[in-house]
């Protein structure tokens, strides 16, 4: 099926842009991941109006999730060129959140979205053992050619493996953030050069977005 793909470009970001805030409605996610190996996985999320107080396990946080909380299964394959297969289908959230609260492999984060310029931009805060990771996305119903890159994405992640969610649930941020850090400094920022010619803004330009 040809909505069954995702076209999406992620970038790392160290400092949560001001305007993510005006996002009204920023929402929880928890997703369990059942098989992750070479590029494929299999997720169950559950999602919703993201609770004032974030504090408590997965289990605690999924059951503080409001009554119109959404659950989904979804079969992913590897994504090559910034294009991934994709394929989502609905859950009852109650079977989604009981398989949510059971899991071993398990990433949470607060989404944001917000409108940047030409494209709607996500910002996922991650929880837990992935804190205090924070990474920005475009989606597109076609490949992300010719992209503006506001000041505020770091360097790009989209052909990194290592933040695929899936990853990072078996392999926590956490642990490895000051490794990370230490090679960003050392190697500088990386763009993907292969989706037509990316156009970079300054502080001030990304402000005025």
């Amino acid at each position: 099926m040809s909505d069954d793909f995702e076209f999406e470009r992620k970038f790392v970001v160290r400092d949560m842009p001001a305007v993510v805030a005006s996002d009204p409605s920023p929402v929880l996610i928890a997703q369990a991941y059942l098989f992750a190996a070479d590029g494929y996985a299999v997720r169950v999320r559950l999602q919703g109006t993201a609770p004032a107080d974030l504090r408590g396990t997965p289990a605690e946080l999924v059951a503080a999730l409001d009554e119109d909380a959404i659950g989904t299964m979804t079969a992913k394959g590897p994504a090559v060129g910034g294009t991934r297969y994709e394929a989502e289908r609905e859950l009852d959230p109650l079977v989604a959140g009981a398989i949510v609260a059971r899991a071993d492999h398990v990433i949470l984060k607060i989404r944001s979205s917000v409108w940047l310029g030409e494209d709607g931009w996500i910002f996922d805060r991650f929880l837990a053992g992935n804190a205090p990771l924070i990474l920005a996305e475009v989606e597109r119903n076609q490949p992300v050619v010719d992209l503006t890159i506001p000041s505020f994405c770091a360097t790009e992640v989209s052909e990194d493996d290592r933040f695929r969610n899936e990853y990072l649930a078996y392999h926590p941020y956490g642990s490895w953030a000051e490794e990370f850090r230490r090679e960003l400094d050392r190697v500088g920022p990386k763009f993907v050069e292969t989706l037509g010619e990316n156009r970079f803004l300054n502080s001030s330009d990304s402000a005025a977005l």
